[in-house]
């Protein structure tokens, strides 16, 4: 389905609503798509501090894959660190 398609559905539900606002409504519709599904997949990169091991991300990320470090993956860590970090 069209982008004009979707338009003149809605605004034969909504005969009034400007399609300005119509376009905005099929955006949020979009982003809700593909949060739910995790249909698109992306790279973060950021800048990393020695010793640190707990950052915040960006809250567009919903879900880490992997972890590179200088083209080096990062395994996942599975059990406790040998050193505790409560920080």
């Amino acid at each position: 389905m069209t982008q004009k398609q979707m338009l003149e559905r809605v605004r034969g539900h909504h005969p009034q609503a400007p399609e300005a606002l119509i376009r905005v409504w099929l955006n949020l519709g979009l982003d809700s798509f593909c949060r739910q599904t995790k249909i698109l997949k992306t790279v973060y990169t950021f800048p990393t501090v020695k010793d640190q091991r707990w950052y915040a991300l960006d809250d567009k990320i919903l879900e880490v894959h992997s972890v590179d470090y200088k083209g080096y993956t990062i395994p996942r860590l599975l059990g406790r660190p040998e050193l505790r970090d409560l920080s």
